[in-house]
């Protein structure tokens, strides 16, 4: 658990929380989310907290970690379910306790690590990174970049076929102080084959799970916010890279087997997107609202509960798009711009 109080931690996840939604950027590609699954977001956030409360994992760190994949996952939903609630008048009480409900969902997700504005971001025990690093590494640097480049292949799959939720796909986190003074950046990669929600995509060849780890010097000079968006504005990654390795289904990947790799995602990344490019907005309405219920997969998972959104959702989704969003007398038409206005708008904690 975190080890600062409960008004404090509030105050700290409105910080964190005004990095990632004010500098979002208003053009999403497919579509931006909010435009399309306004008609049943609420819906999704009531059964998504309701679940988590009847799953019995609040107060248990090891059952938090058997129901959630990693800590994004939760940080990348949550002002959907803050504006779902604030959108059903909810007692913003209730809603600083769901908040605080959240974070420890965080914290057990994270090791207990406190999650920075613009910062590390720690899943690794020592043990755990010292295993982890107890692989073979390509040291011949050239070489070493490839795996930069396969890292940024899978982010591109992770949005060809999860549009905006990258944390079913990706999670980077780092950098690691390593004994020698260098850095390590971990990128841990997972569900490469949704094939329930893209029945027709050939996900042939595809991992199971992958890890691709870096090492770089002391001019390493990143952060991630709470979102696992990567700060690199000088461009260090690239340039302070000593050494990589590619980890694939438990097996280092000779350079080869990289290449090979970066052909394939490569291929997938193009057709996958060409698909969604010829798709109709009422189409991707529909495979947005899949993903969004797909995003808590792994906890009705861990529940045996069927993960997909009910049937009807999809007449109240048609429904909901042809009359458009329904504006609220009072309600901001575009969110807040200036962080100021951003931590006063997330900051619960006077509600405690």
């Amino acid at each position: 658990m975190y080890s600062v109080d409960k008004k404090q931690q509030l105050k700290d996840f409105a910080l964190a929380m005004s990095v990632p939604v004010g500098l979002t950027d208003g053009n999403k590609w497919p579509v931006r989310a909010g435009t399309v699954i306004f008609p049943v977001r609420n819906t999704l956030v009531h059964e998504f907290i309701g679940q988590i409360k009847q799953a019995g994992i609040i107060g248990d760190a090891d059952k938090w970690r058997q129901a959630f994949d990693n800590p994004t996952q939760l940080w990348r939903m949550s002002h959907h379910l803050i504006n779902g609630l604030l959108d059903d008048e909810v007692d913003k009480h209730e809603i600083a306790e769901t908040i605080l409900t959240f974070l420890e969902g965080v914290a057990a997700l994270n090791y207990d690590h406190y999650f920075e504005r613009i910062g590390k971001h720690i899943i690794f025990t020592d043990k755990m990174l010292s295993e982890a690093m107890d692989v073979n590494m390509i040291t011949d640097k050239k070489i070493a970049r490839k795996a930069l480049m396969l890292s940024g292949l899978i982010w591109s799959y992770s949005e060809a076929n999860y549009f905006v939720a990258h944390e079913l796909i990706c999670e980077y986190h780092g950098a690691y102080p390593l004994p020698d003074g260098n850095f390590a950046v971990v990128r841990d990669l997972i569900n490469f084959s949704p094939v329930e929600l893209w029945g027709n995509r050939d996900y042939s060849g595809m991992p199971n799970k992958a890890r691709v780890i870096t090492v770089h010097d002391k001019t390493l000079d990143i952060g991630f916010d709470a979102y696992n968006n990567l700060f690199d504005d000088s461009g260090t990654m690239a340039s302070s890279l000593l050494s990589a390795s590619v980890i694939v289904d438990d097996k280092v990947l000779s350079v080869d087997e990289i290449d090979s790799y970066i052909s394939l995602f490569s291929d997938r990344v193009t057709s996958f997107s060409d698909e969604v490019n010829a798709m109709s907005k009422n189409e991707i309405a529909h495979k947005y609202m899949e993903i969004f219920w797909y995003r808590k997969k792994s906890l009705a998972d861990y529940m045996g509960v069927p993960w997909k959104p009910a049937a009807e959702l999809h007449r109240v989704l048609d429904e909901g798009l042809e009359k458009g969003p329904v504006k609220k007398p009072g309600q901001s038409a575009g969110g807040r711009t200036t962080p100021e206005e951003l931590v006063e708008q997330y900051d619960f904690s006077k509600y405690l």
